[in-house]
């Protein structure tokens, strides 16, 4: 018998973003909460949302195992954390996983991490489990500490994840949000993206394969959940035109009432309005749009094989069916004033009311890489890499100039005052107050990162 923690890791105060504006549950770890054995004891610690520090969960709680997961951002966290167990008890094992780990598990060899799940984490942990109480084989998708990753010795990917443990982190769940959408639940549909945009990280981690969930399966765990509001967090949901006609099917013939947030490029929706109004029927609210740009070349650099001339359909079919439209935009380091100007005028043209506008980052083993004197942002400096940073120089203006034009743009288009008076329509106070609390925390986390720019220029 083990006693077992598991955490997610606090977010960095470096971190710029949506940690202010989003809490979600920790799918991977309720997933794995469910694949404990019958003889262990096991909770689940959700640091994005406790007050008390990490020390203090470990001195309560006394676990002979932490398992811990989390983003790029969160590998010196996630490293501290090992460390302070380890301090704290030599005994307790390890256990580092998630999909950084998947990818670049070297960022993650250090003497306090025992174990680095690389594959199959919902297929092999009962047995890594078992090789830590009984010394059987190590599974393989395991790397021993300080062992070094060998792409062909490891097994293929098996998608097969069962459902997640929602009772797990039940004492958190009334606090789990996203943006506009309260006491939301995360369901997975599918795994992987069937497109390879060459800035996308999401293809690396399952090394550009895409599978996708029994229809059957997915509607059975939809009936299970309370919550209204679901968010669909597959890397591309409008994908399968068949796929989505038969979940429409299923969900009236299962009665399922649900509020949908959910990822879809912009080709997909422009493409297949009568789709889409059929989606919007059965609760499609909210689709994630990966516009990326309003220039061409930029689509072709960034393997897109879209055009800008369809987002104007695109933002029809969603207007004309009442689906809000989140956008993200890739800022390009090579972007000047001028070209802000018209990004800004393209979304707001279009109806745009709430983006996202993510600086280039050439995130590791991605299309995207850039020489060492062009980067602003050292590879160690994790938390800085959270797709907000610029983490590429300017070709056209300063640093400081480049962050006062995404803050200018977020400024013109989030808040203007027809659109902060739907906002005050539509949105019940306690969301308006996250989103406002939320923005101002970005707001400020931008103007010092001008100021530190302006300084440092200075001084060099």
């Amino acid at each position: 018998m083990s006693k077992i923690l598991f955490i997610r890791p606090q977010a960095s105060p470096e971190t710029i973003g949506l940690q202010h504006l989003m809490i979600v549950e920790p799918l991977e770890l309720e997933i794995l909460f469910g694949l404990v054995r019958e003889t262990d004891q096991a909770e689940i610690i959700d640091m994005l949302v406790e007050k008390q520090s990490f020390d203090y969960f470990i001195n309560l709680h006394k676990p002979d195992i932490i398992c811990l997961t989390g983003y790029i951002t969160n590998v010196a966290t996630i490293i501290d954390y090992c460390k302070i167990a380890k301090n704290i008890n030599p005994h307790t094992i390890s256990i580092v996983g998630g999909v950084h780990c998947e990818v670049v598990p070297e960022d993650f060899e250090n003497e306090a991490v025992d174990f680095r799940v690389v594959r199959n984490a919902a297929i092999i942990f009962a047995d890594l489990l078992n090789h830590i109480d009984n010394k059987s084989d190590l599974p393989t998708g395991v790397l021993a500490k300080n062992e070094k990753p060998d792409i062909s010795k490891l097994p293929d990917f098996n998608f097969y994840v069962p459902w997640a443990i929602r009772k797990s982190v039940e004492k958190y769940r009334d606090q789990y949000f996203y943006i506009f959408h309260d006491k939301v639940a995360l369901v997975k549909t599918s795994f992987g993206c069937p497109f390879n945009c060459s800035f996308c990280f999401c293809t690396v981690i399952t090394a550009e394969k895409y599978n996708q969930r029994p229809l059957d399966d997915v509607i059975k765990e939809l009936k299970t959940l309370p919550e209204k509001e679901i968010y669909i967090v597959d890397d591309d949901f409008l994908t399968d035109k068949n796929r989505l006609e038969l979940f429409i099917e299923k969900s009236i013939e299962h009665n399922i009432s649900k509020k949908y947030l959910v990822y879809g490029r912009a080709d997909f929706i422009a493409n297949n309005p009568e789709l889409i109004e059929k989606l919007a029927k059965i609760g499609l609210r909210t689709v994630i749009v990966g516009f990326e740009s309003f220039f061409e070349d930029d689509l072709k650099k960034y393997n897109k094989n879209t055009n800008v001339g369809l987002y104007k359909k695109t933002m029809k079919v969603l207007n004309d069916n009442k689906i809000d439209c989140y956008a993200t935009m890739i800022v390009s380091p090579d972007w000047d004033k001028n070209d802000f100007k018209k990004m800004v005028k393209s979304v707001k043209s279009l109806g745009i009311h709430y983006v996202n506008l993510q600086p280039l980052t050439p995130l590791p083993k991605t299309g995207f890489s850039y020489p060492e004197e062009q980067l602003l942002i050292k590879k160690e400096e994790y938390e800085k890499w959270d797709l907000a940073h610029v983490s590429i120089k300017p070709s056209k203006m300063s640093v400081a100039e480049y962050y006062k034009e995404i803050l200018k743009a977020y400024n013109k288009i989030l808040f203007q005052p027809k659109v902060v008076f739907n906002y005050l329509k539509l949105y019940k106070s306690n969301m308006l107050w996250k989103m406002i609390s939320g923005s101002s925390r970005v707001r400020k986390q931008y103007q010092n990162k001008t100021k530190q720019s302006k300084t440092n220029n200075l001084i060099q």
